[in-house]
């Protein structure tokens, strides 16, 4: 659909149903679950994403920071059935992508997993719903939400901010005063290329000590020599979390028992995520790239940088000195409540803010709460979720947590039973 076309349909027509913002997993797998379990069509769902496709953002950063496998298992993924992602698999003779590993279900592919998302996308026509532009804001619009765009916008009765990760690239202070030709990236910069980096004639030095670092290192160090550079001890953590923040009673009683908004709920989810954790069949390829010689670790911090003539002169915390060096960045991105729409939408509507400027939700539906203490007809998901969702709001999972409030609240009257909730219900 084109953006004029778009544009003269949404100034005269009734206010879609769902507006989501952001394509990517989190957005694609919400809209897949009202399009097949919540009773809605095309024409009441958007997704609003300036990407030319949707998971084209979560695709780039896989192939950027040389993602492999995903973390999740194989019953993660966009669809509604949870054994989709196997019988696709099987069905395309690829059951070898499912990776095999100890204690632990099978992960698919990166590839597996991209593939069978478009098979999930093409076959309900998911990307009918997609509306190629950008959300710069929320306005209340008489009985309904007006999503402002560059163009004219979009009335939605309800809108769920599908963001992603975080706000922006986290750099480091030292690398603030260097020139913007100096030979320092971050992964997550839209125009890293890791061929690029792994033509750079000296020393590579990936910075951070996760599993982007991990897998960046490892992915560079097949062409060029490489130092990752972590500013503690390489730890180890098969999942983000234990696996029983995946269930909502326990989340219930450990979670949402505290007072929300507040700095212990943010504490209980920091304490429970295997965050800056490298997974082990990462740290087995670290292993095997140490072996071969291409990749060493070093843990400490860089003090300051200096551009030099063929590349930066780097002074690292110790007192020891590198040269004709160039540096990746893998430090994270700032947290997701720094984006400006999170900021705009706050100010706007008037919405709660709690610890770190993470929305107040309502536990039970994840609707952002207003000032005055009422239910809004803004919802998140993704790491703005975090304070209700628990340490997995962020992954695959927590999408469809999300999607189970949306399509059936816990505090529904008890005679509907488990059905999906009803088209147009508030």
């Amino acid at each position: 659909m084109t953006i004029e076309r778009a544009d003269a349909e949404s100034a005269g027509r009734q206010p879609y149903e769902y507006v989501i913002v952001g394509g990517g997993i989190h957005g694609t797998c919400l809209a897949n679950y009202l399009l097949a379990d919540g009773g809605y069509s095309h024409d009441e769902i958007r997704i609003v994403d300036p990407r030319d496709e949707l998971l084209a953002s979560f695709e780039r950063k896989a192939r950027q920071c040389g993602m492999e496998t995903l973390r999740s298992t194989f019953v993660q993924h966009i669809d509604t059935e949870p054994f989709s992602l196997e019988s696709f698999a099987e069905g395309a003779g690829r059951e070898a992508e499912l990776v095999a590993t100890d204690d632990y279900p099978n992960r698919p592919t990166v590839d597996l997993f991209l593939d069978h998302a478009r098979s999930v996308i093409d076959r309900a026509d998911i990307g009918d719903c997609h509306r190629q532009t950008r959300a710069t804001g929320i306005d209340e619009s008489g009985d309904s939400l007006h999503v402002e765009t560059p163009n004219t916008g979009l009335k939605a009765r309800r809108v769920v901010l599908a963001l992603g990760l975080g706000a922006g690239p986290t750099r480091p202070d030292w690398a603030s005063g260097l020139s913007d030709d100096a030979p320092v990236t971050h992964v997550w910069n839209d125009a890293f290329e890791p061929s690029t980096a792994a033509a750079f004639d000296g020393e590579t030095y990936v910075v951070g000590g996760g599993i982007t670092a991990g897998q960046l290192a490892c992915t560079l160090s097949k062409q060029t020599s490489v130092t990752l550079l972590s500013r503690h001890q390489l730890e180890s953590a098969l999942s983000e979390a234990d696996p029983y923040w995946l269930n909502w009673r326990h989340l219930e009683r450990e979670l949402h028992a505290l007072p929300p908004g507040s700095q212990a709920r943010h504490d209980r989810i920091r304490a429970a995520r295997n965050d800056a954790m490298i997974p082990p069949y990462v740290e087995r390829r670290l292993d095997d790239a140490r072996d071969c010689g291409a990749l060493d670790v070093r843990i400490g911090e860089i003090d300051c940088a200096y551009t030099s003539e063929n590349g930066l002169l780097l002074r690292f915390a110790d007192g020891t000195t590198d040269s004709d060096a160039q540096v990746v960045l893998a430090t994270g991105l700032d947290p997701v409540p720094k984006h400006p729409l999170v900021r705009a939408v706050a100010e706007s509507l008037s919405l709660q803010r709690g610890t770190n400027g993470f929305p107040v939700l309502n536990d039970r539906t994840l609707a952002w709460q207003q000032a005055d203490g009422s239910t809004s007809t803004v919802y998140v998901s993704g790491a703005l979720a975090e304070p209700s969702v628990g340490p997995f709001a962020r992954n695959v999972i927590g999408a469809r947590r999300v999607a189970e409030r949306l399509l059936d609240p816990p505090d529904r009257d008890s005679t509907s039973g488990s059905q999906p909730a009803s088209r147009g219900r508030s």
